[in-house]
């Protein structure tokens, strides 16, 4: 969200009104979104130019929602809609000579209850940290939305910066609603004093990261395994029966779908063996596959995502993942033009979420309540991230950042 003005309207000016736009009616100026506004429509959809944003009203689960004072233009929501698990990400961008804060006491609940009342199960909002402060006005009023976490060193292309950002969500269930009034971001939080804006320390933003020509598949040796990026040509019946592991389906929230030696081969040719990457884990004494990651890079964003499948019956999953996590991710910090690596694990995916406290790469960032929907019905998300910079990494044993004292 963006508001570069003051937090109240002019005497006398007419109350802001919702219109949702369409593709037929749609206004053509769109110039008015500068860098600081693009960056905050992007926390809902990638937009590299403004002149993208028409073409968004034709585009599936994308609505538009005009903010208009007299009949003039003068902010926009960004609505985007996960179609399986009913989550919508909301951004909000004011005109420059706008009010935007006046804007969004207006509209903001007004907006939250018409999409909720449509069929989103959640409603989710990042906002950068530099605006926290300026937007407390608003969110001291809150009765809806809660804290879910804090995402670091999150690399902004409209700013060519980092910003820290943090993540507010609504859920249509009632009785996940915080008490009126708090943004607490849990019952610890609140009795330690420590409110969402809590003076962590926050590195100062880098300089660009280099671009680099290796890339490629990936091959990691360590002292018990191998990780190297897999095609279809590698495909075998045990990495079948991998996929086909129920206990892996349901650790992953992956569609039931039974795969075969075709399937399989289909499946690790969608991958490009570059950007997009599946890597399988060998045991070095006997070549066994064992499990897989999957690792996504976006370099626009410098980021990329990652995903750790291990064979149910192996009983030391959490060393593997200890074991071969950081020279992994360490790989492609030094082959990717990227400084962050984010993990996402399901709540009910204990056995890897019992195995963090040996992690020492992985930081923890939000609990991301009620994200997706599973066989189990709606599923909480925990979100790990590791860092280019070491600096921000946890210490071992410990996956939350210290807050500096004042």
């Amino acid at each position: 969200m963006t508001d570069s003005v003051a937090s109240t309207g002019p005497e006398g000016q007419a109350l802001p009104q919702l219109v949702r736009l369409q593709a037929h009616d749609a206004p053509e100026d769109w110039s008015w979104i500068g860098p600081d506004a693009r960056a905050s429509l992007n926390t809902a959809v990638p937009l590299a130019e403004t002149d993208q944003v028409p073409a968004l009203l034709t585009r599936p689960g994308i609505q538009i929602w005009g903010v208009y004072v007299a009949g003039r233009l003068q902010g926009a929501y960004l609505c985007s809609a996960h179609a399986q698990h009913q989550v919508t990400r909301v951004a909000f961008a004011s005109h420059p000579q706008a009010s935007g804060l006046w804007l969004l006491e207006h509209t903001f609940g007004q907006l939250t209850e018409i999409l909720l009342s449509a069929g989103a199960q959640k409603i989710s909002v990042h906002l950068f940290a530099a605006m926290i402060r300026r937007l407390w006005p608003l969110l001291r009023l809150n009765k809806r939305f809660f804290l879910e976490g804090r995402l670091r060193q999150e690399w902004q292309p409209a700013l060519q910066r980092n910003e820290d950002v943090f993540i507010i969500s609504a859920l249509a269930q009632e009785g996940m609603r915080p008490e009126p009034g708090t943004l607490w971001l849990n019952t610890h939080a609140r009795t330690s004093g420590h409110r969402f804006f809590s003076n962590w320390t926050t590195s100062q933003a880098s300089d660009p990261l280099p671009e680099t020509n290796v890339r490629g598949p990936t091959l990691v040796d360590t002292p018990e395994y191998q990780l190297r990026t897999l095609a279809a040509k590698d495909v075998n019946e045990t990495l079948v029966r991998l996929l086909n592991s129920p206990q892996l389906v349901g650790s992953m929230n992956l569609p039931r779908f039974t795969f075969n030696l075709p399937s399989a081969r289909a499946l690790l040719a969608s991958f490009d063996r570059n950007f997009n990457q599946f890597i399988g884990i060998f045991k070095r004494t006997d070549g066994e596959l064992i499990g897989f990651y999957t690792v996504l890079v976006n370099e626009r964003a410098r980021q990329a995502h990652l995903a750790l499948g291990i064979h149910s019956s192996e009983a030391a999953a959490s060393r593997v993942m200890v074991d071969t996590i950081t020279p992994l991710t360490d790989s492609y910090f030094e082959r990717f033009a990227i400084q962050k690596i984010v993990g996402n694990v399901l709540v009910s995916n204990r056995r890897m979420l019992l195995s963090l406290p040996h992690n020492y790469t992985f930081l923890f960032e939000a609990v991301l309540r009620q994200e997706c929907v599973s066989d189990q019905g709606r599923l909480d998300v925990v979100v790990f991230s590791t860092f280019r910079d070491l600096a921000l990494r946890p210490r071992l044993g410990r996956l939350t950042p210290v807050p500096v004292e004042t």
